[in-house]
């Protein structure tokens, strides 16, 4: 993976990128006064030689006679004519020249334009995949911490059974349980690589809300026993059937009331509820509420 780049190497980079395009300008600003400047230049040069050659065919009259006179005026036709030719040409190739000019400006702010909204796009994508990442990271984090807990238990519980296996049934309870929110920690694992690749996939039917509460209560009870937490589940008939993923809500339960037993101290009260909402009470609200 490339280092990032930190924001000071960034600033660097767009102070950059503005001189350069400063400098651009001003290459194109000054290119634009030679040019002006040399046709100037070449203007009073043709004015210069036709005023000499006007003044030279001036003398030139006063020294002929009538029969000369209109071979003058033929020869001054004829310079007209050439004078205007060559004027319209040179007004064509000037003309020319400036809409190849601007032609080639334009690309260039084009080029400039697309390369300018490319490196916009990278950067974005370069913070919403370090966002991804730390986010990725930080509940990897979360998650692996939270596995030492239930793996300690088993392991007291088995050291326990091992030096007084009087207590079998309350001990193997106890494993029975840690191993439960292990496996509930390891499928939020594989939930998140599945989400990755884009293919989590869900089962939808219609379920009985009030089952799913009871369910989710009595697979945390003996958690929020241990730690002398009342956790009950209030009935409510009316929540009914919806449609939707059994085990994903399930899934998000046992997290939510998991997270409430730890943050709860002892004594306190867990109580998980449902209710009607929405427009015609389409809708289910699932509410914990608690005193941690």
């Amino acid at each position: 993976m490339p280092p990032e780049k930190t924001p000071s190497r960034q600033s660097e980079r767009e102070k950059s990128d503005k001189a350069l395009r400063d400098s651009d300008l001003a290459s194109e600003h000054q290119a634009d006064f030679n040019r002006d400047a040399e046709r100037v230049e070449a203007d009073k040069a043709k004015l210069q030689s036709r005023s000499d050659s006007d003044a030279s065919r001036d003398l030139g009259r006063a020294d002929v006679g009538r029969s000369g006179a209109k071979r003058q005026a033929e020869g001054d036709e004829r310079l007209r004519v050439e004078r205007q030719t060559s004027d319209q040409a040179i007004k064509g190739e000037r003309l020319r020249t400036d809409a190849a000019t601007e032609m080639g400006r334009s690309h260039h702010q084009a080029s400039a334009k697309s390369s300018a909204e490319l490196l916009s796009q990278e950067q974005d994508r370069h913070q919403e995949t370090k966002a991804a990442l730390t986010t990725r990271e930080e509940f990897l984090a979360i998650v692996s911490h939270d596995l030492r807990n239930p793996l300690n238990n088993i392991a007291m519980a088995a050291q326990n059974l091992l030096e007084d296996p009087k207590d079998v049934k309350e001990m193997a309870a106890s494993i029975n349980r840690s191993a439960g929110e292990m496996l509930g920690l390891i499928q939020d694992l594989l939930d998140v690589e599945r989400i990755a690749l884009g293919k989590l996939t869900l089962h939808i039917e219609q379920h009985d809300v009030s089952k799913i509460i009871k369910q989710a209560v009595e697979q945390l009870q003996g958690a929020a026993d241990s730690k002398g937490v009342t956790l009950e589940a209030e009935p409510e008939d009316v929540c009914g059937y919806v449609v939707c993923d059994r085990s994903r809500v399930m899934q998000v339960l046992s997290n939510l009331i998991g997270n409430v037993i730890k943050f709860t101290p002892a004594k306190g009260q867990i109580c998980v509820s449902c209710q009607r909402t929405g427009p015609e009470g389409k809708e289910v609200q699932v509410s914990v509420t608690d005193t941690g």
